[in-house]
């Protein structure tokens, strides 16, 4: 049920984020320099990625590296707003990003390998 609810925001986030990109600049509003909306962006995420990842760790697959991707690079993506047009901010949120979605994915494949898994 979460799945479908996180696919249909992505679809929706897809579709509105052009426009409000495009229109918000002309009411003064600055969408892509706001610190609090990046701040809110990456709680959201590592509330809902860290429950994730710990449930799968606690309950099917046990495997410590996943949850340690997954810090490392929410890390790293908090990290490279600290710097701000550098190279080490792309490197550094590109970098988090793919060992973020690197433990997601590992996550999934154990967790559809589980064959006798709780149902919590």
């Amino acid at each position: 049920m979460i799945s479908i609810g996180a696919s249909l925001a992505c679809a929706v986030h897809c579709v509105l984020l052009p426009v409000l990109f495009t229109t918000l600049p002309l009411f003064g509003i600055e969408i892509l320099e706001n610190i609090y909306l990046e701040v809110l962006t990456i709680l959201v995420s590592l509330l809902i990625g860290g429950r994730a990842l710990w449930k799968g760790y606690r309950q099917v697959h046990g495997r410590v590296y996943m949850l340690a991707w997954f810090g490392t690079g929410m890390l790293m993506m908090v990290a490279g707003n600290f710097v701000h047009g550098s190279t080490f901010e792309i490197v550094a949120k590109l970098g988090g990003a793919t060992l973020v979605i690197m433990a997601h994915v590992r996550n999934w494949q154990r967790s559809r390998q589980c064959h006798v898994c709780k149902t919590n």
